[in-house]
Parts: C-alpha cells; sequence; structure tokens
C-alpha cells in the first residue's frame, strides 16, 4: 500500500490529521528558531563574567559593551542588573526574576502548540476510526463476507496510526524542549546570583 491509497482509505478526517503534522513542525521549528535567537547563555559570555569576576578591568569594558547588545535573554538581564546596580540586594533579585519569568514565557514559544497538537491528534485519529467502522458495519453487518468486513476495519485504523504517529514525536519534542529550558533556567538563575552578590565588579574604580 503506497501513501497515497493510505490517505485516501484513512477518510476525511485524514486532513485534519495532515494539518496537524503540518502544524507540529512549523512549531518545533518556530521554538528551534526562537531559542537560537534568543536563549542560552554561551561559554564565551560566562568566560567574560569570570575574568571580570577576577578583576580584569579591559574584560569589564568587553563585557559591558557585549550586554548592551541585548540580543540574548542573558544579555537582556544582565543588563538589568547594571542598570540597577545600586538597588538593595533583594529587590534587585526579585526584579530579575520577574522579568526571567517573562523572557521565558517568551522561550516557551511553540511550546503549547507542540502540545496541543499531542492531545488532538489522537482524538482525530479515533474520530476517524470509529466513523469508519459505523460505515463498515453499516454496510456490512448482514454481509458473511468476512474478508470484506477485515478490509473495512483494517482502513479504519489507518486513521488511529497516523494520529498516533502524530502524536509521539510530538510527545518526545515537547519532553526534550522542556528539560532543555529547564536546565537553561537554573544555568540562568545561578548565573544572575553571581553576577548580583558580585555586581560591584562592574563598578569602575
Amino acid at each position: 500500500m503506497n501513501i497515497n491509497q493510505f490517505f485516501v482509505e484513512g477518510g476525511i478526517f485524514m486532513y485534519p490529521l495532515l494539518a496537524c503534522s503540518v502544524v507540529l513542525v512549523a512549531a518545533v521549528l518556530y521554538h528551534i528558531l526562537v531559542n537560537l535567537r534568543m536563549g542560552g547563555i554561551s561559554s564565551d559570555l560566562m568566560r567574560l563574567w569570570q575574568e571580570v569576576r577576577a578583576g580584569d578591568k579591559a574584560t569589564r569594558r568587553t563585557f559591558l559593551e557585549r550586554i548592551v547588545r541585548r540580543r540574548t535573554v542573558a544579555e537582556r538581564l544582565l543588563s538589568l542588573i547594571v542598570t540597577h546596580a545600586r538597588v538593595d540586594e533583594s529587590e534587585l533579585r526579585e526584579l530579575v526574576q520577574a522579568r526571567a519569568k517573562e523572557e521565558f514565557v517568551n522561550l516557551e514559544a511553540g511550546l503549547s502548540t507542540i502540545e496541543t497538537i499531542v492531545n488532538i491528534a489522537p482524538m482525530f485519529g479515533i474520530l476517524g476510526t470509529a466513523s469508519g467502522l459505523v460505515e463498515v458495519f453499516g454496510a456490512y453487518g448482514s454481509s458473511t463476507d468476512q474478508d470484506k468486513i477485515a478490509q473495512g476495519i483494517a482502513q479504519a485504523l489507518n486513521t488511529t496510526i497516523t494520529g498516533l504517529a502524530i502524536a509521539a514525536p510530538g510527545v518526545i519534542a515537547a519532553s526534550y524542549f522542556t528539560r532543555k529550558l529547564a536546565k537553561r533556567a537554573a544555568r540562568m538563575e545561578a548565573l544572575m546570583s553571581e553576577v548580583i552578590a558580585y555586581r560591584s565588579c562592574l563598578e569602575e574604580r
């Protein structure tokens, strides 16, 4: 059985399933692009901070020039710390945490769509199978042709197979991205706490 035949035999519910697969791929790619552009703490930025903390004045200027760009989440949060360096430490931590939550909402772009597709794709598959079985038993309910009934049931199951085939990689992608964001958040929190504690290193001497 080729793909076209499989799709046609699946019935009308194959069309929303096709749409689900397209949306899932688009959501995954969008999430990856957003995180490549905005997320993460580069090893170069970490190296610069370690040198700044060690008291390297030349590196301090480079570090400040780097975070002024505000291209990534880390740079924007660091810029916030520098801008409010004179604020009380507890207030500054609360300010950074609030901004970090806002930034991470943006980094979660596409995740809710992936989770939605994971939930509804199997439902479309089951609906397709149920409607197919209704047609099969309606047409062959009084028939003694077991081959036709078996073939009809097999065709009705096409949508269930398709729905599960779409949901499975969606579950994997959502789980992977969620874990990656959690690790990124923990790393970001550790860096911001350290910079806040040693923010005096960023001041002119």
